[in-house]
């Protein structure tokens, strides 16, 4: 049975490099670390921990101590807007590796969280849209060529000079890829239908998985496995 990791009333944050450290009620009501800044809300039994930090603005009342929710499992926030501030039942922690993770990439306060929220409205993706048009056919034969050559071994040379092509072509850009919740999301959905996808889309997925292993390590690895990056790499010859 697997077993998640419980909140003991400190900061989680802390707990990781051997402190206790207290949370207090801050003037939003969210359960605040003394030292870290890092926020939590608590909605029995899960105790969610919010994307960004807060300002160390502190209520006077101690009367409700942390403490007293001993237990609760810690969980990620939801990552919709509107519902950041409670918890991802289906995101449990179970590790303290993938907790320390998360905590890494919090936002040091709420004004730059909603600055890099993703942004579906970005110029560069009509940018993105017209240089995918200007690759040749040639160009994406060659790449399914290499992918047909490597898929079986990611440490091979012809996995390297795919991956290198990629990047070379343009099919890896830059975008908020990291806040493209929506993206992992399709991404992790056994059930999501690839067939149909555009180009831009195909880009846009291949760039969070490549991208994605500078911070995960073994991302590419389990995307090659499950089939996926097989399924964007048809697609690449089927758009073109």
């Amino acid at each position: 049975m697997k077993q998640y990791l419980e909140f003991d009333g400190y900061c989680p944050e802390s707990r990781l490099q051997g402190e206790q450290v207290n949370m207090r009620l801050n003037e939003m009501d969210f359960w605040e670390s003394e030292k870290t800044g890092l926020q939590m809300t608590i909605f029995t039994p899960y105790a969610a921990i919010l994307q960004w930090r807060g300002e160390g603005k502190f209520r006077k009342q101690k009367k409700i101590k942390a403490t007293d929710y001993k237990g609760v499992l810690l969980a990620k926030a939801q990552r919709k807007t509107g519902s950041e501030t409670f918890p991802d039942k289906t995101q449990v922690f179970d590790d303290s590796s993938d907790l320390a993770e998360y905590m890494h990439c919090l936002d040091e306060s709420y004004s730059g969280y909603v600055s890099r929220r993703f942004n579906e409205n970005d110029p560069v993706f009509k940018e993105q849209a017209k240089r995918l048009a200007n690759i040749s056919k040639e160009d994406f034969s060659e790449l399914t060529t290499l992918f047909n050559e490597a898929k079986k071994d990611i440490s091979s040379k012809a996995f390297q000079a795919f991956h290198e092509k990629l990047y070379a072509k343009g099919l890896i850009f830059n975008f908020n890829w990291m806040r493209w919740y929506d993206g992992y999301d399709f991404l992790d959905n056994p059930k999501s239908d690839y067939s149909e996808l555009p180009l831009l889309k195909v880009s846009m997925y291949l760039t969070s998985i490549f991208r994605s292993e500078m911070f995960i390590p073994d991302t590419i690895k389990k995307y090659l496995e499950n089939g996926i990056v097989g399924k964007l790499v048809a697609r690449l010859f089927f758009t073109s």
